[in-house]
């Protein structure tokens, strides 16, 4: 076969570049005719690509390609062109083939070179360096013309598959796999870090919770028999799937995000696949805190929609139903949320030891807060130590403090990471606590989904009635004397509400909140090993919890 030497106008051809046996290229020829019984030697290239979990894709070849049809093989192949930097045709083929785009890319095999013939007599003769990829989405569209099919897995089991059956895959991933095991975890670790994908992190959560809201429905079904849902318009795991997936803020996930992101975690790790069990625990804990909170303080509705024991009451009261349609509502929301637990707790079983004595330390100090909660709230408890502790409990630790720690965790966190992070953590947690108080008097239930003055209406033991105990006078003390209680008045939340503001507590809760997020920002300057990237997506997360408006 002659070379063809290919001029400057031609180089947007399809063409691959022929090399001598010491790698210097020779010419080029076309892509398409350069395979016969006798190819000569010419630039290649290989990519494993990799998401997020760490799972490798590997594809099937389309059954009428001219070589090998129908085998298994790395995730894409392909030639660079002439004058084509390899790393811009790894892109380029990636993107035509499987409709992915590649983040981030590194050398892993950088002399790999192989020759192999095919059944039909067809030779493949390259010199092939195999690149490693890494894509934030796993969603792949591939070229129908060239994959047959398609499956991201484990890298342990596509070593294992290829060591047991070599003869289903291509030859040249069955050379490159075990030239890549004994360097695949410093390889990896050589993949850039993404730095901004929290949402990513939120879409696999929402998958994962989807995915167990699917097995407990296929469960409970099994179970339930011809027993049949009679009152309710759906049983209880397909009630809690849609309440689950109807949005929310996903704070827990994003702190135990970004404490992963700033203690070091790679993407593609195992550390990931737990940080992301983590999170859809938490989140599922707290679906069941919600609807536990709703019932114990007779709230009427939760991110504008009527709370569940107030839809399972009026579907009671719809179907004519016997009994007391209160009692049912609260009864079947105790059991909703009973539920969500069970599946949170199937989630953490998952873990490592570490992560699940975390988990169980998490659980038990949002118990003893909403503990507090409620026996401060009947003993007429304003003083403010105990409503800083119940705050830290319930709202901080639950919300921020413990999940960065989880996350960092799931990263391997040095023991001085955690405490950087810990610290930032108690005082973005404060934060937290105060504003959740603030939208609990002055909240707008447009945003809130919540009555306004809410916490005022139960005579929650909070910061805010803390501060107000001992300023209030005359009508306005008599007042926060009557809330939470069968003496209140029309009329009593307005008054406390106006009257906070003009004596100065409103403003006060605000300067409280400057100086923790001041806190917060500090801590996160004084620590100089957390991973930048981390420490950008803390700065951001420090506003959105500070002067959230829900």
């Amino acid at each position: 076969m002659t070379a063809t030497i290919t001029p400057h106008a031609q180089l947007v051809r399809d063409e691959v570049v022929l090399l001598a046996d010491d790698g210097t290229p020779r010419g080029t020829y076309d892509r398409v005719a350069v395979h016969t019984d006798a190819t000569p030697l010419h630039q290649a290239f290989s990519v494993h690509l990799f998401n997020r979990h760490g799972e490798v894709l590997i594809t099937r070849r389309a059954v009428t390609k001219k070589t090998w049809p129908g085998v298994w093989s790395n995730s894409c192949c392909g030639h660079p062109r002439p004058g084509e930097p390899v790393e811009d045709a790894v892109r380029r083929r990636v993107r035509e083939e499987l409709g992915l785009e590649v983040t981030d890319v590194v050398v892993a095999l950088p002399d790999f070179r192989y020759r192999a013939v095919d059944s039909s007599g067809i030779v493949e003769n390259e010199i092939c360096p195999v690149y490693l990829g890494f894509v934030t989405s796993d969603t792949v569209r591939p070229d129908e013309a060239e994959v047959g099919d398609q499956a991201w897995v484990p890298w342990s089991d596509f070593v294992a598959a290829i060591r047991a059956t070599p003869q289903v895959y291509s030859p040249w991933s069955v050379l490159q796999v075990p030239q890549l095991e004994p360097r695949m975890a410093r390889l990896m670790a050589e993949l850039p870090l993404p730095t901004s994908d929290a949402q990513a992190c939120i879409d696999d959560v929402d998958a994962l919770l989807a995915k167990e809201n699917a097995r407990l429905a296929a469960s409970w079904s099994g179970f339930r028999g011809n027993l049949g849902v009679d009152v309710l318009e759906r049983d209880l795991p397909e009630w809690m799937g849609s309440q689950m997936s109807a949005g929310g803020k996903r704070f827990r996930v994003a702190m135990a995000y970004w404490g992963f992101i700033a203690a070091g975690g790679q993407l593609a790790s195992p550390g990931y696949s737990h940080l992301v069990t983590t999170a859809s625990a938490l989140e599922s804990l707290h679906y069941f805190a919600l609807v536990h909170d709703d019932v114990m303080d007779e709230s009427l509705s939760r991110r504008g929609r009527p709370s569940a024991h107030i839809q399972a009451e009026a579907r009671h009261q719809d179907a004519e139903a016997l009994g007391d349609a209160a009692v049912f509502g609260r009864n079947l929301a105790i059991l909703l949320g009973d539920l969500a637990h069970m599946q949170a707790d199937r989630l953490a079983a998952r873990l490592p030891a570490e992560l699940q004595t975390l988990w169980y330390d998490l659980c038990t100090e949002l118990m003893v807060g909403q503990r507090a909660d409620l026996t401060g709230a009947a003993a007429g408890r304003r003083d403010l130590e105990h409503a800083r502790q119940v705050a830290h409990l319930k709202s901080g630790c639950y919300t921020v403090v413990r999940p960065l720690e989880l996350g960092a965790v799931a990263a391997g966190a040095s023991d001085q990471v955690r405490v950087a992070l810990g610290d930032v953590g108690e005082h973005l947690g404060q934060a937290f606590a105060l504003r959740d108080d603030y939208l609990g008097v002055w909240g707008d239930p447009q945003l809130t989904g919540k009555p306004s003055g809410d916490d005022l209406v139960e005579g929650k033991a909070t910061v805010i009635l803390a501060l107000a105990a001992d300023r209030l006078t005359n009508g306005a003390a008599l007042a926060l004397e009557r809330v939470g209680t069968q003496r209140a008045r029309r009329g009593d939340i307005e008054l406390l509400q106006r009257t906070l503001t003009r004596i100065g507590v409103r403003a006060e809760v605000e300067r409280l909140i400057d100086a923790e997020v001041r806190a917060a920002e500090a801590g996160l300057d004084a620590c100089r090993t957390l991973h930048p990237a981390g420490v950008e997506g803390l700065r951001a997360m420090i506003a959105r919890i500070a002067w959230r408006d829900a």
